[in-house]
C-alpha cells in the first residue's frame, strides 16, 4: 500500500512538472512578457520565472542562483551561481532544467548578460585580478577578454545590435559610464559626475541607457540619450532604487527599491514619469530580467 502510494504521489509529480513545462512552452508560442528575478527561500537566494500573460510561476530547481538574463529565444537563462568561494555563471534550460557551467575559474563572475544575437554572454570577473569584461560562447568555450585595463570594469550591457557593450568604470576620476566597440576595441566614455553612475541598461531602440546613480543623494534611475549626451533624471527618491531594465517594448523601464530592507520592484512610465508596484506576489524580489513583451 504505501508503495503504491509513493508510487502515486511521484507520478503526480512527475506529471505536475510536465504540465508547467508544457504551460511555457505554450506561452512561449503565444506573445506573453516573461520575468525571471530573484527571491529568497529560508533565506537562500532562488530564481523565480514568472510569465505575466498567462500567471505561470516556476521555481528553478537549485538554489544560490542570482542575476538572471534571457537567452533570446527565451528558452535558457545566464546566471551567476554563488559558491563558498567565488562565483561561476551558469546557462540553465528552462526546458529540460540542465545547467551548464560556462565559467569555471577560481574567481568572482558576475552581472552575466547575454547578447541579442544569441552568440555571447558578457559578464565580470576578477579573475585576472582586476574586474574586467569578458564574453564567452553560451556553451563555455572560446573566452575572450574585452576590457584589458587596470582598473575596475564591471555591470556589462549589450547594445541591440551585439556590436557594443557598456559598463561602468572607475578608470577616469570616479565611477562613470562607457561603452566599448567589440570589432575596434574603442572605448569612449558617456559621463562625468563625481558621483557614480552605475547599472547602465541599453534601450530597445538604441538610442538611450537607463542607468543608477547617487548624483541626487540616494540612489536614483536616470536615462542618457547617446546623441546628445544629455542626462535626465527619470524617478529621483529618497529610498535606494538599483539595477534598472527596460520592459522590451521601450515604454517602461521596472527597478528594485529598498523599502525596509526589503526590495521590491518598480516601475516607470518613460513618457509620462508615473512610478507605481510591479506585483509579482512575492515579498522579496529584485534583479529582475525581462523577455518579450
Amino acid at each position: 500500500m504505501r508503495r503504491s502510494l509513493l508510487a502515486l504521489t511521484a507520478l503526480l509529480v512527475t506529471l505536475f512538472g510536465l504540465a508547467i513545462v508544457l504551460r511555457f512552452l505554450l506561452a512561449a508560442v503565444f506573445p506573453s512578457s516573461v520575468v525571471a528575478y530573484m527571491t529568497l527561500e529560508d533565506g537562500l537566494p532562488v530564481i523565480i520565472v514568472h510569465d505575466l500573460s498567462h500567471n505561470l510561476k516556476r521555481r528553478l530547481d537549485y538554489y544560490n542562483l542570482a542575476e538572471p538574463s534571457f537567452s533570446p529565444d527565451g528558452s535558457r537563462l545566464a546566471l551567476a551561481q554563488l559558491l563558498r568561494i567565488g562565483s561561476n555563471i551558469v546557462s540553465y534550460d528552462l526546458a529540460s532544467g540542465a545547467m551548464v557551467t560556462v565559467t569555471a575559474a577560481n574567481a568572482i563572475a558576475e552581472a552575466p548578460a547575454w547578447s541579442p544575437d544569441g552568440n555571447w554572454i558578457a559578464y565580470s570577473s576578477n579573475r585576472e585580478g582586476d574586474n574586467n569584461i569578458y564574453i564567452v560562447r553560451p556553451d563555455g568555450s572560446e573566452t575572450r577578454l574585452v576590457t584589458p585595463s587596470g582598473a575596475s570594469d564591471r555591470q556589462p550591457a549589450w547594445s541591440p545590435e551585439s556590436e557594443t557593450i557598456a559598463f561602468t568604470s572607475n578608470r577616469g576620476d570616479g565611477w562613470d559610464l562607457y561603452t566599448i566597440d567589440l570589432a575596434s576595441g574603442a572605448v569612449r566614455q558617456l559621463t562625468r559626475h563625481p558621483a557614480p553612475d552605475n547599472m547602465p541598461a541599453w534601450s530597445p531602440d538604441g538610442a538611450r541607457i537607463v542607468f543608477a546613480s547617487s548624483r541626487d543623494g540616494a540612489s536614483s534611475i536616470y536615462l542618457l540619450d547617446l546623441a546628445t549626451g544629455e542626462v535626465t533624471p527619470l524617478v529621483i527618491d529618497s529610498r535606494y532604487d538599483s539595477l534598472p531594465k527596460w520592459r522590451p517594448d521601450g515604454r517602461v523601464i521596472t527597478f528594485a527599491r529598498s523599502v525596509d530592507g526589503v526590495s521590491r520592484i518598480m516601475q516607470v512610465d518613460v513618457e509620462t514619469g508615473g512610478v507605481s508596484r510591479l506585483d509579482l506576489g512575492e515579498v522579496d524580489a529584485d534583479s529582475l530580467a525581462w523577455w518579450r513583451g
